[in-house]
């Protein structure tokens, strides 16, 4: 019988534990309790208490215990990201369920997002509803998520509902699931793609695949790059074509819909993975127009929705964000090819089109010129990087440099 370990508080979620092992036993799956309680109140129900929990970071219950709940929130988190991760490298985990308020996902999150792509991991959760960010929950990871619709205020038809539900969908994903994500047996090109580069970079993949390689692409609006860049690290990808850095624009205005707290361009500094990158979306930013803090009155832009427009540059932004471009480049352990288009950077730019502005396109090309190290060559492919002929162009350019 496979394990999944159930990370919970049992001083305050005991009656929602038993119902979880109860229905995942019945799916023919043990559970694993782990308790991840802080409270004052003594727990039982626990198969790993919280005090074996601590004894990860050498921390003793009866001397934190009178801590203040934030520190000890701390201690926890730190702690259970051990624990899981030692559960699951030692083979004693198939898959880790949990639910429960902003405490118990912020613990069980943590320690979930320390588990590779593929293990079965799922969270039931208050805070998956309204105007809350999902970065918090899933960070960068494959977390299925479930709301609770109700509060845990103990049990009823809802949230037995809920939890059954759960529960017996991480007990599919152990009993049917891979559990892992295998490197395929043809080499893997990472690329990063947006509706706006989707023509030319789905021109790209074609071209690829008939190369023989298995590409991943990866939506540039604020998690994507950096799953990409992670997975390079991680060995997972032999190559990259990073045709949409549209993240960058997103960072230098700290907002914005494609905005990710993770900086991009970093995996050019660590490790060693050959790439090919380019432009793509550099040269605007996705706003909700409400709050977008500049006027639009003199800009270019395109209405995506009712509430999200894709905004120009202004030629001094296009100059900065450049500068931050190159920036990233120039800091490269390793040569790096790079590919500019002559007519455009993503759909919707070529002339007499409504995001054409041939002013802001030349401040960045010029810019990423002027500021280009010795490490970064630079090749012209000429067109719209949004084309079938550029984005085959692209692709036939990584083959060749890169010797693959």
């Amino acid at each position: 019988m496979k394990t999944v370990a159930v990370i919970a508080s049992c001083d305050t979620k005991l009656k929602e534990v038993q119902y979880m092992q109860e229905i995942l036993l019945a799916q023919n799956v043990k559970p694993l309790v782990v308790d991840m309680s802080i409270g004052p109140k003594e727990t039982d129900g626990a198969d790993i208490s919280r005090e074996e929990v601590f004894l990860e970071d050498n921390l003793k219950w009866a001397e934190i215990k009178s801590c203040a709940k934030g520190e000890l929130m701390e201690f926890m988190i730190s702690a259970m990201k051990k624990k899981i991760y030692k559960l699951y490298t030692e083979g004693e985990i198939s898959g880790v369920i949990a639910a429960g308020g902003v405490q118990n996902t912020t613990v069980a999150t943590q320690a979930m997002q320390e588990l590779p792509l593929g293990f079965p991991k799922v969270m039931v959760t208050t805070i998956a509803s309204g105007n809350k960010c999902f970065k918090e929950v899933v960070g960068y990871k494959d977390i299925v998520v479930f709301p609770s619709i109700v509060d845990f205020t103990g049990m009823n038809t809802v949230i037995r509902t809920i939890l059954k539900n759960a529960c017996v969908s991480v007990a599919g994903m152990i009993k049917h699931g891979d559990g892992k994500i295998d490197k395929p047996e043809k080499p893997v090109v990472g690329i990063t793609m947006m509706g706006i580069t989707n023509k030319g970079c789905m021109a790209a993949v074609r071209e690829l695949e008939k190369n023989g390689f298995e590409v991943w692409g990866f939506h540039a609006t604020g998690a994507g790059g950096a799953v990409m860049e992670k997975l390079a690290l991680d060995k997972k990808i032999d190559k990259i074509l990073d045709m949409t850095t549209h993240e960058l624009a997103s960072e230098y205005f700290e907002g914005g819909f494609s905005y990710g707290e993770y900086q991009r361009l970093q995996y050019l500094r660590k490790g060693y993975v050959p790439v090919v990158i380019s432009v793509g979306g550099l040269d605007f930013i996705d706003y909700d127009i409400r709050e977008f803090q500049h006027s639009l009155d003199r800009r270019k832009y395109n209405k995506h929705n009712e509430r999200l427009a894709h905004i120009k540059l202004e030629a001094e932004e296009a100059r900065n964000v450049a500068e931050l471009f190159t920036e990233r480049l120039n800091a490269a352990n390793r040569n790096v090819e790079l590919i500019l288009p002559t007519d455009g950077m993503r759909c919707d730019t070529r002339q007499g089109e409504s995001l054409h502005d041939s002013l802001v396109d030349n401040v960045l090309v010029k810019t990423i010129e002027e500021r280009a190290g010795n490490n970064i060559h630079i090749k012209y492919l000429n067109g719209n990087l949004d084309s079938e002929e550029w984005g085959i162009a692209a692709a036939r350019y990584l083959v060749e440099k890169l010797d693959i």
